[in-house]
């Protein structure tokens, strides 16, 4: 457990499969600004790795499990403590422990229903 910011941190990434082949959107981000999104379709399965280095290697970093998630939501802009989840899985990568030096992990989604398009609008956002 690191105090004040002392002990060990870690910088993680995802790095999905076949992501410099990937299509990609450009949409409207809430500051005006242009995301960058890659584009999934219906049934289409999502995979790939999650990095975690470690910024002290040797040193421990203690963790209370490793889990990637795949969400989709709608969220109105007028009320945004009340977001909706039209999907929701989960997989779990590590169980609780401790973390010695940077390792991967591998995940994938099979072939996940996406009933909807990503959209950003006026009133609302769907992601």
């Amino acid at each position: 457990m690191a105090f004040f910011g002392f002990g060990q941190s870690a910088d993680i990434t995802i790095q999905l499969d076949d992501a410099e082949k990937r299509k990609v959107a450009k949409i409207r981000a809430e500051d005006g600004g242009q995301e960058t999104h890659y584009l999934f379709y219906d049934g289409e399965s999502v995979s790939g790795t999650v990095n975690i280095h470690l910024k002290k290697p040797g040193q421990k970093l203690e963790h209370q499990g490793i889990k990637v998630e795949f969400v989709g939501q709608i969220e109105v802009y007028y009320d945004r403590g009340n977001q909706h989840d039209f999907i929701s899985l989960v997989k779990d990568l590590a169980r609780p422990g401790d973390l010695l030096q940077s390792t991967s992990y591998r995940f994938e989604f099979m072939q996940v229903e996406k009933p909807y398009e990503s959209y950003v609008g006026t009133n609302v956002k769907l992601r």
